[in-house]
């Protein structure tokens, strides 16, 4: 081996005839040089200027990757041309001489040239002249890596009569490299796959990895080269999103991107025809037509093959009928088939309505402290996403896929310290809007709580747990709570109760916290916060409700608010609500969008108050100058839409 020189020439450094041809003859000749010293000098050079062109200067501007004295050979430095390549000697003289001292000496020569087949045909043919010319050099072997089949297409567009008998001059023994076995395949890409992306499963997520590896992944993997494309490309693409996306649905669109860029296109812009469980479609019918709007850009023979790859990937393809259930545990593995996590897969980023794992992860293993909960829940409320709401829909949502990891010594703390914060977390505008949504940060609680305490506990401990964070509760929450709890055991005429597995707490202690509710009223209402707390209306409502004096403490308290114009003008405002309608297209086409319609929240204030007085109250109270404009428009505004509703036009 000592007397084996190894020369690894890196054809696809380089673009352009003359580079090559020069870059080739650097390398021979800084290798020659090194080991046979002065008896090749400028042997290499002369020889090479014959085999470059005719002319004596060399033409376009060269750049070479080596540097060296090459990467400043430039147009028209014809006189460093000139001193390069002797017009001494002849072709022939040159080629002897440094066929003579090649022969004469032990030392052998492999150049080794790989990937033949990424160069440009002008640029493979020349690789193959230079090889042809230099070849017949003693003691200088050329290892050639290539796919034949690409080779000899490329010959042949250059010489059609020459065909594969080209390369047959030019190379003396050839060596098949046998294509892997699919086995051996699936093995290095299940390898890579781990190596890169490093991931942890259970029973139920390796079946489905390995499920969506062989029916996506596994059918673009048929060469080394194609394992070779797709372990470059998620080296690069794999870090930003590594734990925020599922592992197997990542690697399985980063194949169909670089080997079916169609159906990728086609999945990338369509994310309302892929996300989902698909229970909003009509049927069969609807499927197969969603199903050939992807599959239709793909080649026939491919297109069986897409089918079975979009229902891995996206379960509203199957023919089953997914429940919204199955959403939840989806959003849990970020899995590409939730609008939630969709755009991750393709942006390389996380947006502002998804949680990275490891902030998830860290609330989880600290939600046993009340203080570091209070505070994320505080901060997360300040913090307005793109579609102005809040981050805290976003964490009892990613708290709610997750509510299993948290462990069950974890849930008082946890739970005592939402309760002490949640009116100020109930914001507006973090509800759901539109007339088929539901949902706001109180729902969103009641969610969570009973995700976790009801899979993992029973009434006497749910009881225990819940009873002590209520004591910590702020108003309206705990009001809302108390509220459910009633409900649960003593339900609206013509409803049965829950049995006790679905019941919050029990019965033996809901009096308890009735009685803790009309306490916190009182404190309340003591110090002048009643009236300025966001849920007043539902809290005179619980008030009446939970009173054991037919209304007549919370009447009380109304008439000395009516007494004032101030406190009237924000009652008013309060008992103003909103409704949203949107047609949904039984004659005519539907609304693309829902309505916002103000309305007055008078049903049932006859407990609360004496209407007449209030009413007159109002009408008074709309002209009183000393009230700023703000507080003359709520009155003016309730008292419109109570006549509207009077009316019949609601």
């Amino acid at each position: 081996m000592n007397n084996l020189e190894i020369i690894d020439f890196k054809c696809w450094w380089f673009r352009g005839e003359e580079a090559l041809t020069l870059a080739f003859l650097q390398e021979l000749n800084a290798v020659l040089k090194k080991n046979l010293g002065d008896k090749v000098k400028e042997l290499i050079p002369r020889l090479g200027k014959k085999l470059l062109q005719t002319g004596p200067v060399v033409g376009p501007a060269v750049n070479l990757a080596t540097g060296g004295i090459w990467g400043a050979l430039t147009s028209g430095s014809m006189d460093f041309t000139k001193k390069f390549f002797s017009e001494t000697e002849g072709a022939e003289k040159v080629f002897n001489r440094l066929v003579k001292i090649l022969d004469e000496q032990k030392k052998r020569f492999l150049v080794i040239i790989d990937d033949i087949d990424r160069l440009t045909p002008d640029e493979a043919i020349l690789v193959f002249r230079l090889i042809k010319s230099v070849g017949r050099l003693p003691n200088v072997m050329y290892l050639l890596v290539f796919d034949r089949e690409l080779a000899e297409n490329t010959v042949s567009e250059m010489f059609p009569s020459e065909g594969p008998h080209f390369l047959e001059k030019i190379i003396q023994a050839s060596f098949e490299v046998p294509l892997p076995t699919r086995d051996d395949l699936n093995a290095a890409a299940l390898s890579r796959i781990q190596e890169l992306c490093q991931s942890e499963m259970d029973t139920n997520q390796l079946r489905r990895f390995m499920n969506i590896f062989y029916d996506v992944i596994a059918p673009y993997i048929n060469t080394p080269r194609d394992l070779t494309r797709l372990s470059n490309s998620m080296t690069i693409a794999w870090p930003p999103v590594a734990r925020e996306v599922n592992v197997e649905d990542f690697v399985a669109l980063e194949a169909i991107r670089l080997f079916d860029v169609k159906l990728y296109n086609k999945i990338r812009s369509n994310k309302n025809l892929v996300c989902g469980t698909g229970s909003d479609r009509g049927g069969q019918t609807d499927k197969e037509k969603e199903m050939s709007f992807f599959v239709d850009v793909v080649p026939e023979q491919k297109r069986e093959q897409a089918k079975v790859a979009l229902m891995r990937l996206f379960p509203r393809f199957e023919n089953v009928g997914y429940s919204s259930s199955f959403m939840q545990e989806w959003e849990a593995q970020r899995q590409v088939c939730t609008e939630k996590h969709f755009d991750t897969y393709f942006r390389m980023s996380l947006g502002d309505d998804v949680m990275s794992i490891t902030e998830l992860e860290d609330f989880i293993e600290c939600c046993g402290e009340v203080e570091f909960v209070k505070k994320e829940f505080t901060e997360a409320v300040k913090k307005i996403r793109k579609n102005g709401k809040s981050k805290v829909p976003l964490l009892l949502d990613e708290l709610n896929c997750y509510a299993l990891k948290i462990d069950v010594e974890k849930y008082e703390p946890l739970f005592t310290a939402i309760f002490g914060v949640a009116d100020e977390i109930h914001r507006e505008e973090d509800r759901e809007r539109g007339g088929f949504s539901i949902g706001d940060n109180f729902l969103r609680i009641h969610w969570l709580l009973r995700k976790t305490l009801f899979d993992r506990c029973d009434l006497e401990e749910r009881s225990k747990i819940l009873c002590n964070a209520c004591k910590n509760a702020q108003l309206g929450w705990l009001l809302d709570f108390t509220s459910s709890a009633i409900n649960d055991h003593f339900p609206r005429p013509g409803k049965n109760p829950e049995p006790q597995e679905k019941c919050l707490v029990k019965k033996e202690c809901i009096e308890d916290l009735k009685n803790l509710a009309l306490i916190r009223i009182g404190e309340h209402a003591e110090n002048e916060t009643l009236l300025d707390h966001s849920q007043l209306l539902h809290i005179l409502f619980r008030w009446r409700d939970f009173s054991d004096d037919n209304g007549a403490s919370v009447k009380e308290w109304t008439k000395k608010q009516i007494e004032n114009n101030e406190s009237l003008s924000k009652l008013a405002k309060e008992f103003t609500g909103e409704s949203w309608s949107q047609g949904i297209g039984m004659v005519g086409l539907g609304d693309r969008v829902a309505v916002r319609n103000v309305r007055a929240s008078v049903d049932g204030i006859n407990d609360l108050l004496d209407v007449a007085e209030f009413r007159q109250r109002l009408e008074d109270a709309q002209n009183d100058k000393s009230l700023g404009d703000e507080q003359r428009d709520a009155i003016r505004i309730f008292l419109d839409a109570w006549k509207k509703q009077e009316d019949g036009d609601d």
